[in-house]
């Protein structure tokens, strides 16, 4: 395979599964893509980029939830029922859910450079679709880049298909050499991708996406600035509106609408197109209306910490969190807390095969975001930004906060991450959002979590090097030119 990108090669190994996009699209073998592969027609392209598409549905199904969760103090450490060394942060290189993460994402970035390699010498019809694919795949792109770089660090820039030689040539960048060739894929991306797309595409991405990863990818660099204008474009586009019952935002019934900025989409009934991440949040003991089948024997363990963070009346606890449950074997546990949050809708007959859609952006996490660029641009007592906040508390069944509850920015900024981690809690955003506050709040929040008895019972001592996972052993092994994270 002359034209095979080494980083790719390695990440067959990590089972990604078969192409895909939308309910509606007929979905291709994994079988019909590799690095060989020649696109030709608008059709072949199009197959080609569902294989981009199925490979993010591939990691998001199950490695990058479960390891983002894990990571977080929204994951009892001291339970751990799974024995998963990420909730305890004694992972190493050698860690298979950190190298099933870091392949897949590569294994997706490969396909991407396939495509762009070939799309300009296509046979299209019309221009508008190849200008659109062209778009789409430079999204994927750019959000895989993006999720590399804020994981892992730097990355090798592989901007097109290379020889297994080639790419031993390529050193790492630095993380903010990564995040810029990641924000020019997005920004090529938003600049030709369309508002809406429908029929046959529906669950594409779209120019909002685009903007809306772009503006997540500002947070974490702490550009405001940047960010402001393309989250208030996104608000003010009528298509995109939050549902009135949180619980709408989970169900399958309600997948691709006006809240969802971007999902990743599943089919049920067709070959390894499901949702296999509903039941591997529970014990496989389990036994229920929403899991009649059981659970998976990985699963983990919400923690103490963030159940009791929800107020009494927050409509989000119970419809995110099933307290306590009941084995096949009729042994009640009525302590130990379990995510359920994806578990609402069309119950399958076959527990792998659920339908939801995983949201990757939701237009209450824009409104959130453009709540902190407010704020962080300058703090305004009982300005927008608290309106923004209270819109997404009244849904939730909250009262109104007020400047005398958040008198100053950093109050309101403590505010506003309690809120996302409460609406957001199991969309594997909270790990992101520990992280992009830096060593020192990272420190301070992980520290005290696992110095709760019930949580990490003091037995864990969070190290600021975990922030960035280590590059998998293996690819230090089969490509020397890369270096590892300091720590590890």
């Amino acid at each position: 395979m002359q034209s095979t990108n080494r980083l790719a090669v390695l990440i067959t190994a990590a089972v990604i599964l078969a192409s895909g996009c939308t309910k509606e699209l007929e979905l291709t073998p994994q079988s019909t893509y590799n690095t060989e592969d020649f696109y030709q027609t608008a059709s072949d392209f199009r197959q080609a980029l569902f294989g981009a598409y199925g490979g993010l549905r591939s990691v998001h199904g199950f490695d990058y939830p479960m390891m983002m969760e894990s990571l977080s103090d929204n994951v009892n450490t001291l339970q751990n029922t799974t024995n998963n060394p990420l909730a305890r942060f004694g992972f190493t290189a050698g860690d298979d859910r950190i190298f099933g993460v870091w392949a897949a994402y590569w294994t997706v970035i490969n396909r991407t450079n396939n495509i762009l390699d070939q799309i300009d010498g296509g046979d299209f019809q019309n221009e508008l679709v190849r200008t659109i694919m062209r778009g789409e795949t430079r999204f994927i792109r750019g959000y895989c880049y993006f999720q590399l770089g804020w994981i892992f660090g730097g990355m090798p820039i592989i901007d097109r298909r290379m020889s297994a030689e080639e790419t031993t040539t390529v050193p790492r960048a630095t993380q903010a050499e990564t995040f810029a060739f990641a924000v020019a894929d997005l920004m090529a991306a938003a600049e030709v991708l369309p508002d809406h797309q429908g029929g046959d595409n529906l669950g594409r991405v779209t120019k909002f996406a685009a903007k809306a990863i772009l503006a997540r990818l500002y947070l974490y660099m702490q550009d405001y600035e940047s960010a402001k204008p393309l989250l208030e474009e996104i608000l003010a586009y009528d298509g995109l509106r939050p549902y009135d019952t949180f619980g709408d935002c989970f169900l399958n019934t309600r997948d691709n609408g006006s809240e969802h900025v971007f999902q990743i989409q599943y089919t049920s009934g067709m070959n390894s197109q499901g949702n296999p991440l509903v039941y591997s949040l529970v014990p496989e003991n389990l036994r229920s209306e929403l899991f009649p089948q059981g659970g998976r024997s990985t699963w983990i363990a919400v923690s103490n910490d963030l159940y009791n963070a929800y107020d009494t009346a927050d409509v989000r606890r119970d419809f995110t969190i099933q307290k306590g449950y009941t084995g096949s074997n009729e042994v009640v546990d009525s302590l130990t807390l379990l995510y359920v949050k994806y578990a609402h809708g069309t119950v399958p007959p076959n527990k792998e095969d659920n339908d939801v859609n995983l949201s990757i952006v939701r237009i209450t996490d824009v409104r959130l975001m453009y709540a902190e660029v407010l704020n962080e641009l300058g703090y305004v007592a009982d300005g927008e930004a608290f309106a923004l906040l209270n819109t997404v508390r009244s849904r939730a069944g909250l009262g109104s906060l007020s400047s005398s509850d958040a008198p100053d920015q950093g109050t309101f900024r403590e505010a506003l991450f309690r809120e996302r981690r409460l609406e957001l809690a199991g969309e594997a955003l909270r790990w992101y959002d520990i992280v992009r506050q830096g060593p020192e709040k990272a420190t301070e929040i992980m520290g005290a979590f696992l110095a709760r008895p019930e949580e990490g019972g003091g037995q864990i001592t969070f190290e600021p090097h975990y922030l960035l996972l280590p590059i998998p052993a293996s690819e230090l092994r089969t490509n020397p030119i890369l270096t590892q994270n300091p720590g590890y």
